[in-house]
């Protein structure tokens, strides 16, 4: 018959196959101390793989964080195992960066992390939730509404960026790992401050998950279950949703009114963190859905991110903003080109101009205009167009910005569009509208070419 240690392994082992963990060779383990940490570490062990355990010291608990330290050095001297301490202060960081004092240091855990797999030559990251964490975090995403996403928890296998995380401790109660380690006589350390129900996770700890168990004395499994097919539902739509997404990342907009509620709020959730990496809330997804219904061509949706939702000729994409970048120059006699611009001006005497024809079989788009040699004389330039400009032509007033958006000139493009101004305002805003009394002798050709 076997013992707990033999029987607890199995069961790691056979989860870890389940689940496509590749738990031989080089592996980083975050090695707290903890009694998670350290039975993941001996477990690792046993199964075969090559631990490199990496230990992050948050210097928030002084003397104890230390001691927790060199814990884990000793540790790993006497199982011959690799080693690798950092320190970060966080609380220095954390009001440096104006951020929660845990998040700031689950950051800097995982980019310490991920510098670590690459620097020693692994290929995953171990972690050491076991199923109370995943019970921890179903609850905490519960009374904060979330979906199937949120609401499956903890995952067994993660992908950050670049990295694997490996969690194959998950199909293990926080009573069997201490009796894992009772049976093999491995001390662990405790930090001081999980027993503070100040903390929202060890308020879920000490006071909700215990009263759970008088409504049913299995719901620790049940709730790990839960998790499982809440994650499973998820992945689901995930890949419902990734089959409408085009390889550019747009979104056309007759393909959306199709969606199920549920598709269509995670094709937006998927664009959404490719571009900067953030989940997107139920809130905004509710504006989105909105916005969806209504935008016309050239509307634009903001997020405090930086990135904005348009609709441009019938799709529907992220983008970054960006603040336009600003040009001027002037035009001379002959080619005037802009350098990383489409589009080249011609200034020509209307005598020796080339024939129209000729630029018609070069460009994509010609438009030749006649003006004063007087206007020439006192200086033309171009320039990208500004909030406020407008011209005057055939005795109406046209705002840019009302015609470009009338012309269904893409969102993306507006900022940077080009116009042509003399001393007296916009002369020409290519190639719809040219301003009045601007022929005089019509001594010179302007042709405004795109390509």
């Amino acid at each position: 018959m076997k013992n707990p240690v033999e029987l607890l392994t199995d069961e790691v082992r056979s989860f870890a196959s389940e689940n496509g963990m590749e738990l031989s060779g080089r592996l980083i383990v975050g090695l707290s101390g903890g009694a998670d940490s350290v039975t993941l570490l001996l477990m690792l062990k046993l199964l075969g793989a090559t631990p490199v355990c990496v230990h992050v010291n948050h210097m928030i608990r002084g003397a104890e964080a230390d001691a927790d330290e060199e814990f884990c050095r000793q540790l790993c001297l006497g199982h011959g195992v690799e080693f690798h301490a950092y320190r970060v202060n966080v609380p220095e960081l954390s009001a440096k960066l104006k951020k929660g004092t845990e998040e700031t240091a689950r950051d800097e855990r995982r980019r310490i992390f991920s510098e670590a797999v690459k620097e020693y030559g692994c290929h995953a990251v171990a972690v050491a939730h076991n199923m109370n964490d995943r019970a921890e975090t179903l609850i905490f995403n519960l009374v904060r509404g979330s979906g199937p996403r949120g609401l499956g928890s903890i995952k067994p296998v993660r992908c950050d960026g670049d990295v694997v995380y490996y969690r194959p401790l998950l199909c293990l109660s926080r009573k069997s790992i201490t009796e894992f380690l009772s049976a093999q006589s491995q001390s662990y350390v405790t930090d001081s401050t999980n027993v503070d129900t100040d903390y929202t996770r060890n308020y879920v700890r000490h006071e909700i998950l215990p009263r759970l168990q008088r409504i049913n004395p299995a719901y620790l499994s049940n709730i790990n279950k839960a998790a499982r097919l809440c994650a499973e539902a998820d992945d689901l739509v995930s890949f419902t949703a990734n089959g409408y997404l085009s390889s550019d990342g747009a979104m056309s907009a007759d393909s959306l009114s199709r969606l199920h509620p549920a598709t269509f709020k995670k094709v937006f959730s998927i664009l959404y963190e490719r571009q900067c990496g953030e989940a997107l809330s139920d809130a905004h997804l509710s504006l989105i859905s909105s916005f969806v219904k209504e935008a016309d061509n050239g509307k634009r949706l903001c997020f405090p991110s930086g990135v904005d939702l348009i609709r441009e000729n019938g799709v529907f994409r992220f983008i970054h903003r960006t603040a336009p970048e600003r040009y001027r120059a002037e035009l001379r006699a002959g080619k005037n080109e802009i350098p990383g611009k489409n589009f080249v001006i011609f200034i020509e005497n209307a005598d020796s101009a080339a024939p129209h024809d000729s630029y018609i079989n070069i460009y994509k788009l010609v438009k030749r205009i006649k003006i004063s040699s007087d206007i020439i004389k006192k200086g033309i330039y171009v320039r990208n167009r500004e909030d406020g400009d407008f011209i005057v032509s055939s005795g109406m007033t046209h705002t840019v910005k009302k015609v470009l958006g009338d012309k269904k000139i893409p969102s993306s493009e507006k900022s940077g569009y080009p116009v042509i101004c003399d001393g007296e305002g916009l002369l020409f805003l290519p190639p719809f509208y040219v301003r009045d009394n601007v022929r005089g002798d019509e001594r010179i050709y302007l042709t405004y070419c795109e390509f």
